[in-house]
């Protein structure tokens, strides 16, 4: 190839280079028809009632959806093979809570984060005796399969090992959420690891039967999932956030759902290495 022609195929590739990672976006808006996954199992973010997908989600995607002028067909699937089907391409777009953490960063782009939660760990309301982290040595601890808290148990129980503890008796992993109170309440299991949104819906649902014994670790964030390729629509996600954001109305989501008022950073939400920094 001579040196004219070379110039020619450099010159091509990079403006192909946009195009390409707005394939997604662009047929989106010819289709007029976008195509999510959610999975409709962590209240007050997304759940079903009355056979519909409501909560915080439902409205940040009718949100983004008028931004985008489409449709929207949404899948209710369940969260453990959900990214899964992402990067299969079953679906354009993950609009359930994910938290950001080093593994899914190394293959997945994630939105600006829409609200902020901690990690928590919950007992039944008449244990006492767990007031710290050293505390669930020789516990039974669960909490759900595939989620960012099955990665916080995992590193709680190797803190409390490399300190010279037990660690847990076992961590039992289940399909939902609302599983894990149901095996705590009925006392297979010692306590739960979850985030403190979950915490307080389960509390508020219960009234007495649990308490939060102790958090864990950094904030964590709350975001919405694309391939790292189709960075056109993930433009176009984070401009519907910061929108939300800057005219107040992302915070008002936030208390009518979830009743407290949490931070959305535009930036530092990456674990290091993140495919999408590179």
């Amino acid at each position: 190839m001579n040196g004219k022609l070379l110039a020619l195929a450099i010159c091509g590739a990079v403006l192909a280079a946009p195009a390409a990672a707005d394939e997604t976006l662009e047929r989106i808006k010819a289709n007029g028809t976008m195509t999510v996954a959610t999975e409709a199992a962590f209240k007050p973010f997304e759940y079903v009632e009355n056979g519909e997908i409501i909560g915080f989600g439902s409205d940040l995607l009718a949100e983004f959806a008028q931004d985008l002028g489409v449709e929207v067909e949404q899948l209710d699937l369940p969260f453990q093979g959900i990214l899964a089907g992402l990067a299969a391409g079953q679906y354009d777009l993950v609009a359930t809570s994910v938290a950001p953490n080093a593994e899914r960063a190394q293959s997945y782009a994630f939105s600006r984060p829409f609200a902020t939660i901690e990690n928590v760990v919950v007992t039944l309301a008449d244990n006492e005796t767990v007031t710290e982290l050293t505390d669930l040595n020789g516990l039974l601890v669960g909490s759900q399969l595939g989620s960012s808290t099955e990665a916080v148990a995992r590193q709680m129980d190797e803190e409390l090992q490399a300190d010279g503890g037990s660690g847990f008796d076992d961590l039992r992993l289940y399909q939902t959420f609302p599983d894990t109170a149901f095996a705590l309440r009925s006392g297979q299991i010692d306590a739960i690891v979850i985030g403190t949104t979950t915490a307080g819906e389960f509390m508020n649902a219960s009234p007495d039967t649990f308490r939060v014994a102790l958090s864990y670790g950094d904030p964590v964030y709350l975001t919405w999932v694309v391939r790292p390729e189709d960075t056109g629509l993930l433009a176009a996600l984070n401009g519907t956030i910061t929108r939300l954001a800057e005219s107040g109305q992302l915070y008002e989501m936030q208390e009518k759902w979830v009743g407290v008022v949490t931070e959305s950073p535009e930036d530092g939400y990456l674990p290091e290495g993140a495919v999408q920094l590179q």
